[in-house]
């Protein structure tokens, strides 16, 4: 394979036990496929769990970043990137950006010619504005009977409350940033977390504090799975949807996670550029 040739690319991502999130991964590779001109594209998951349940229940093969990058090298591809699909540089992706640190160091007919890593959505400060931007569309729609309706939102009388996973690792500080970037330039738009800090506990109290009647529901997702259904949209107790019910809001809900929108994409993208013209100018 000539140095000039796209590289093989493997889009990383926690993943999903969800059929109909794993959809949007599978229009993400399409994308890149279209982009890149790739020779390859993998997408690999990095929860072991998500991948052995796959496997046992439906009889579906997903690689993990290990071996995917072992599968395209025996195929003859020296040169890769590793796409992260994160939200934040929290412990997934610094465990997948240490298997690709360790990997390039191989020398010989065991190693890559070339192997290198895109960075996650949030990870300078371009994104997090780039990011505010590309959401604004969706809080202008709500899903009715599993279809996406328009539905313009009056930000005196409706709040977005955007929810996305955290983390335990010193990544969360990204949902904060991110969540006073969204304030400054949207009316009544807040962002909670599901495991880490804003947390929904904060979200509610901005809310209340904000004087609406109506919160609007956003999943703060690259893919809506068992999070959205659940811990989002779901009747039980510890749903967003059913705290914030039970708070006296009336709730709708937006349950399409942000690897659906092409702006949110167009981030990932260009990283996975950045990260082809590094190994190419060696910088």
């Amino acid at each position: 394979m000539s140095a000039d040739e796209p590289p093989a690319i493997v889009l990383v991502a926690y993943g999903s036990l969800d059929f109909e999130a794993r959809k949007t991964y599978e229009k993400i590779r399409a994308v890149y496929r279209r982009e890149f001109e790739a020779p390859a594209v993998k997408i690999a998951f990095t929860a072991g769990f998500i991948r052995r349940r796959l496997a046992g229940t439906e009889g579906t093969a997903v690689e993990s970043p290990l071996m995917a990058l072992a599968e395209l090298h025996d195929a003859g591809h020296e040169d890769i990137v590793v796409q992260s699909l994160h939200v934040a540089p929290g412990s997934e992706f610094h465990e997948a950006a240490a298997l690709v640190s360790a990997l390039g160091t191989v020398r010989g007919k065991f190693g890559f010619r070339r192997l290198t890593m895109g960075l996650p959505l949030l990870a300078a400060a371009p994104d997090y504005d780039a990011i505010s931007q590309a959401l604004a569309p969706e809080f202008h729609r709500v899903a009715v009977g599993g279809e996406a309706a328009a539905s313009k939102r009056n930000p005196e009388e409706t709040a977005v409350v955007l929810v996305g996973h955290g983390t335990a690792h010193p990544a969360d500080a990204a949902y904060s940033r991110m969540a006073r970037v969204l304030q400054r330039d949207h009316r009544n738009v807040f962002l909670g977390t599901i495991d880490g800090f804003p947390g929904m506990a904060e979200a509610l109290d901005e809310v209340r504090a904000s004087g609406v009647r109506r919160v609007r529901l956003v999943p703060f997702l690259v893919v809506a799975g068992g999070h959205a259904s659940k811990d989002i949209a779901g009747d039980g107790s510890g749903s967003w949807k059913r705290a914030f019910e039970e708070a006296g809001f009336a709730v709708d809900l937006n349950l399409w996670g942000m690897g659906e929108n092409p702006q949110v994409l167009e981030v990932f993208l260009e990283h996975t550029r950045k990260a082809i013209d590094r190994f190419r100018t060696g910088v």
